[in-house]
C-alpha cells in the first residue's frame, strides 16, 4: 500500500519544525524517483484529512500532457500541530464540553422524575418530602450514587444511551 503511517508521521514532524512556514522537501525527494510518488500520495492523504494546508500539493501539467500531483508548498496546519501534540492541543481544550448542574437544578430534576413516575401517590409524597429537605451535600452524594447505580446496570444504561435522539 502506498499510504504509510510512519512516513505520514515523519512528514508531519518535519513540517512542524518550520511551522507556520512551508517545509522544503526538494533536497530529500525528487520528482521522478521512487520515493517521490509515495511522499506525494501521503501528503495528499494528509491534506484530505485537513492536517496540512491545501497548497501542500498541486496538480500541474507533466511532460506527457497529463496533470500530475506534485509537492508544492507543504505546510502543516493547526489540526496537524494538534494531532502531533500529546495532549491533543487546543482542539482538545476547545472541544471539551463541561456540564454543570447546580444542587437546586438537580433537586428539581429528581422531583420532576418522581412526579412523572408510576409510584403510588403516598410514596411520591414521601420521596418528594425527603428530597425537598435534603441539604446540598446530600444531593451531591445522591447524584454520585445514582451515577454508580447507572454503571452497575450498564446493559440498561447502554440501551438508554443508544435510544437518545441525535
Amino acid at each position: 500500500m502506498i499510504l504509510d503511517r510512519k512516513l505520514q508521521l515523519e512528514l508531519l514532524e518535519k513540517m512542524s519544525s518550520t511551522y507556520p512556514d512551508f517545509y522544503n522537501f526538494n533536497h530529500e525527494y525528487f520528482e521522478g524517483t521512487g520515493g517521490y510518488a509515495e511522499v506525494v500520495a501521503n501528503l495528499y492523504y494528509l491534506q484530505q484529512h485537513n492536517l496540512i494546508e491545501e497548497r501542500s500539493t498541486l496538480r500541474s501539467n507533466a511532460m506527457d500532457g497529463l496533470k500530475r500531483l506534485q509537492i508544492h508548498l507543504p505546510t502543516i496546519n493547526q489540526n496537524g500541530m494538534d494531532f502531533l501534540a500529546n495532549d491533543g492541543g487546543l482542539s482538545a481544550i476547545l472541544s471539551t464540553v463541561t456540564i454543570k448542574i447546580d444542587t437546586e437544578q438537580f433537586r428539581q430534576i429528581l422531583l420532576m422524575k418522581v412526579s412523572e413516575s408510576n409510584l403510588p401517590l403516598d410514596q411520591k409524597n414521601q420521596i418528594t418530602s425527603v428530597l425537598q429537605e435534603l441539604p446540598a451535600e446530600s444531593i451531591k452524594h445522591l447524584s454520585t450514587k445514582l451515577l454508580d447505580l447507572g454503571w452497575d446496570n450498564l446493559g440498561s444504561l447502554m440501551q438508554l444511551i443508544q435510544n437518545i435522539p441525535a
